[in-house]
C-alpha cells in the first residue's frame, strides 16, 4: 500500500500543478473580484496539499509486517464495471448537455447514477432528480443570471 500511496501522491501533485498552471491562462475581468479562475485554482491548491500529505505519510510510515498488498484492479471486477458505467454516464451527460438541454439530461443522468448505485425507490428518484434539477436551474438562471443550456427547449422556454 505504501508504494501505491507514493504513486498516487506524486500523480495528484503533478495533476494539480498542471491544473494550477492552466488557470493562469484564464481571462481576467477587471471589475470582477472573483473570476473564472478562482474555484479551479483553489481546487488545484487543495489537491496539491492533500497529495503532498499523502506522499509524506507514505514516505514516513513504516511497512507493517502483517499488511497485505493492495488488490489489483481488474476490469472484470463488478465494482470496476460500475465505475466504467458511471464514467460513461457522466461523459454522455457532458456530450448531451448542450444539444438536448440541462433540464432534460440532468434528471436522466441523476436517475441513472442512482440506479447504478443500487437505489430502487423510483418515486423518490424521480422527485429528487427533477426537484434538484429545478432548484439548480432556478438558482443559476434567476439568482446568478447564468444561462443554462436549454437544448431542444430553447424555443419553448
Amino acid at each position: 500500500m505504501k508504494h501505491a500511496n507514493i504513486v498516487c501522491g506524486l500523480v495528484g501533485m503533478a495533476f494539480s500543478a498542471f491544473a494550477f498552471i492552466r488557470t493562469l491562462g484564464f481571462r481576467e475581468f477587471p471589475l470582477v473580484p472573483i473570476g473564472p479562475e478562482f474555484f479551479p485554482r483553489h481546487l488545484a491548491i487543495g489537491l496539491f496539499i492533500c497529495s503532498a500529505v499523502l506522499l509524506i505519510q507514505a514516505i514516513l510510515s513504516k511497512p507493517k509486517p502483517h499488511e497485505k498488498k493492495a488488490p489489483t484492479i481488474s476490469p472484470f471486477d463488478k465494482g470496476m464495471q460500475r465505475l466504467f458505467v458511471g464514467v460513461a454516464i457522466i461523459i454522455g451527460y457532458a456530450m448531451l448537455w448542450e444539444r438536448i438541454g440541462f433540464l432534460i439530461v440532468t434528471p436522466l443522468a441523476m436517475a441513472a447514477i442512482m440506479l447504478l448505485l443500487g437505489y430502487r425507490r423510483y418515486g423518490m428518484m424521480a422527485i429528487f432528480s427533477f426537484g434538484t434539477t429545478l432548484v439548480i436551474f432556478g438558482a443559476f438562471s434567476f439568482f446568478l443570471n447564468v444561462n443554462m443550456p436549454l437544448g431542444i427547449l430553447r424555443g419553448i422556454l
